[in-house]
């Protein structure tokens, strides 16, 4: 048999192949497509922003520490607000407890609450004094007692962010683990 013979015999099966390789690629597309479709609702979601609770508080008084240490445990218990949004606490860094509170809240700075030293701050503010028939004492969170320690959340906090300063404030209410 000549080469040429021996070509034109294998052409035909050739032919076969190529076409069986072909139809196996449009099929493997065609079963391939719903599970692309399927796969594409596997999205990560994307994390939720937290809700930023700002707090003015003196963290140089005598109950600082002990805030500080209400606020790493309120954190290390992953608080959420009720749409699943992570509550993240953060102090206001003040150079002058005093001056801050009689100068700047409620003009320059916004805080969703504010801890006071005593509750005789509260008259260096108008819109702080007019906010402390709310106020909660949370002196036994902070190992105070029986000094006064009131806490509030300015009246203009409002929606998530008040949801979440008012769970700082019931986590602080409850007063300090044993």
């Amino acid at each position: 048999m000549s080469p040429h013979q021996a070509r034109i015999e294998e052409e035909p099966l050739l032919r076969y192949y190529v076409s069986m390789t072909q139809r196996f690629g449009v099929a493997l597309v065609i079963l391939l497509m719903p599970a692309l479709f399927l796969l594409d609702g596997c999205n990560m979601k994307p994390k939720p922003k937290p809700v930023i609770v700002s707090v003015l508080t003196n963290l140089s008084s005598p109950y600082g520490h002990e805030l500080d240490h209400r606020i790493i445990e309120f954190q290390t218990s992953n608080p959420r607000t009720n749409s699943g949004r992570p509550i993240v606490i953060r102090p206001v860094e003040i150079g002058d407890y005093k001056d801050m509170l009689t100068k700047h809240i409620g003009n320059d700075v916004t805080v969703q609450m504010v801890i006071l030293d005593a509750p005789e701050d509260a008259d260096l503010n108008p819109q702080i004094h007019a906010d402390m028939d709310h106020a909660v004492d949370v002196c036994a969170a902070l190992r105070a007692c029986p000094a006064k320690v009131p806490a509030l959340i300015p009246s203009g906090t409002r929606g998530e962010e008040l949801e979440a300063a008012q769970k700082f404030e019931q986590a602080l209410e409850k007063g300090a683990p044993s």
